[in-house]
C-alpha cells in the first residue's frame, strides 16, 4: 500500500526541541539552535548537494568556499561592522509607489514621493550606475525629479546578488549619490530556511555591510532585517541598540512572511524590537498590509511600498475605492496607442487612500519604543 509523505515545516518553531546535533556545534551561541519539525540531526541535514563544486550555498561541508565566504565577510559575527556616521532619515508618506519603467506612459506621475528598484539602477555585468542625475532618472522613469525618492533593494536573489559582486566592486555605493536618494533599503540577501545555518549568517552579514557602505557614503540607509530564528532577531535587535546610526529598518512580507503564521511570528519580533531598542526607528515594508495598523502604533513611522498601483494599471485596472469596503479592480480597456498616465495617477492616489483609512489607528496610543523610554526613565 502507496502512502503520501508527509512534508514537515522547516520553519524555526520554537515548540519542538533543540535538533540533538545542535549541541557540540561551536556555533551554537551564534546561532541558537535548530528549532524545527522536520526533526534533522542538524542544519546540515539541509546539505544534500551530491558536488560540492556546484553548492552555491555556505557550508562547512566544503571547507574552501567556506573559508573563502568567511573572509569576504571578515567572519559571522556583527562586531566588526565599522560605525559610521547617524544619518536621520526623512520623513515620508505611509504610502510609497514603485515605478517599474516609462512604458505606455507619455507624462510623470505626481506624487509626494516614488520608488524605484535598485537593481535597475546599474549595469549587472559591470557595476556602473546607468544614470548620473536624479533628473536622468526621473526622466526615464516618468515621475517627477522633485518627489521624495526612495530606492529599493528589496528583489529577487537573481536580480540583487549583482549589486553583491560587481556593484560593489565598482564602489555603487559612492556613485548613488549622484541621484540624490532620500532613502535606500539594503538588498535583502537571503536566509533561507532550508539551508545550512552558515549560508544564514553569511547573508545577514552581508546586509550589514552593504548597509554601512551606503550609509558611509552619507546616504539614509534603511537596515534590511532577514532573520530565520529568535537568535538570528536577537542579533538583530541587540546590534540595533548599540548602534544609533540604525535609524530606519525594512521588512518584507511577500516571501515567508507571505504565510499567516510565519506573518504573525514577523510581527512580533519587529514589535518587540522596537520596544527594546531605546530610540524612534522608522520602518519600510513592503507587503504586510494587514499589519499596517498594528505596526503603526509601535514605530514613529511606517512606509508602505506600493507595487500594486503600477501593475494594476498596466494590466488595465482601475481601482474603484469606496470607504468602508474592499478595493474593487475593475477591468478597465484603454484604446490601442492610449497612455496609461491617467489611469496609473488615479490608481496611486486612491490605493494610497485606501491603505491609510484601513490602517488607521483608532485613537492616539503612545509608540512601543516610546514606553519603553518611559519605563527606562529617558
Amino acid at each position: 500500500m502507496l502512502t503520501k509523505k508527509i512534508k514537515l515545516p522547516v520553519y524555526h518553531d520554537r515548540n519542538f526541541p533543540l535538533s540533538l546535533g545542535c549541541t557540540p556545534c561551536p556555533e551554537l551561541g551564534l546561532c541558537g539552535g535548530l528549532f524545527a519539525a522536520n526533526g534533522n540531526f542538524s542544519c546540515l541535514g539541509f546539505c544534500d548537494c551530491e558536488d560540492s563544486n556546484s553548492c552555491n550555498y555556505v557550508c562547512r561541508s566544503d571547507s574552501r568556499i567556506f573559508a573563502l565566504r568567511s573572509m569576504e565577510v571578515r567572519g559571522f559575527s556583527f562586531d566588526n561592522v565599522l560605525r559610521c556616521p547617524v544619518i536621520a532619515p526623512p520623513q515620508l508618506p505611509l504610502v510609497v509607489p514603485v515605478i517599474y519603467h516609462k512604458s505606455a506612459r507619455s507624462s510623470r506621475l505626481q506624487a509626494e514621493a516614488v520608488a524605484v528598484r535598485l537593481d535597475k539602477l546599474f549595469h549587472h555585468k559591470t557595476g556602473a550606475l546607468k544614470f548620473t542625475s536624479r533628473e536622468a532618472l526621473a526622466a526615464r522613469f516618468g515621475f517627477d525629479p522633485n518627489a521624495r525618492l526612495i530606492l529599493v533593494g528589496i528583489n529577487r536573489d537573481s536580480l540583487i546578488e549583482p549589486y553583491w559582486s560587481v556593484g560593489r566592486a565598482a564602489k555603487i555605493y559612492n556613485a548613488l549619490s549622484a541621484l540624490q536618494p532620500d532613502l535606500v533599503t539594503t538588498p535583502n540577501f537571503s536566509t533561507f530556511a532550508n539551508v545550512p545555518r552558515w549560508d544564514n549568517f553569511y547573508g545577514m552579514k552581508r546586509i550589514l555591510i552593504a548597509w554601512s557602505e551606503l550609509v558611509t557614503s552619507g546616504i539614509p540607509t534603511s537596515l534590511h532585517l532577514n532573520a530565520r530564528t529568535d537568535r538570528d532577531w536577537e542579533r538583530w535587535t541587540e546590534f540595533i541598540a548599540e548602534r544609533e546610526e540604525v535609524q530606519s529598518i525594512a521588512l518584507e512580507f511577500k516571501t515567508g512572511a507571505a504565510v499567516a503564521r510565519r506573518g504573525r511570528y514577523v510581527v512580533e519580533k519587529l514589535l518587540h524590537l522596537v520596544a527594546t531598542v531605546p530610540r524612534e526607528l522608522q520602518l519600510v515594508i513592503e507587503g504586510g498590509r494587514k499589519y499596517l495598523r498594528e505596526l503603526r502604533q509601535g514605530f514613529q513611522e511606517v512606509i508602505f511600498i506600493d507595487t500594486t498601483s503600477h501593475v494594476k494599471t498596466f494590466n488595465r485596472q482601475k481601482l474603484i475605492y469606496v470607504p468602508g469596503k474592499r478595493d474593487k479592480w475593475l477591468h478597465f480597456p484603454t484604446p490601442v496607442g492610449q497612455p496609461l498616465d491617467e489611469l496609473f495617477q488615479h490608481n496611486v492616489i486612491e490605493f494610497a487612500k485606501s491603505v491609510t483609512r484601513n490602517s488607521e489607528i483608532p485613537f492616539s496610543l503612545p509608540t512601543a519604543s516610546a514606553v519603553n523610554r518611559i519605563s527606562l526613565g529617558t
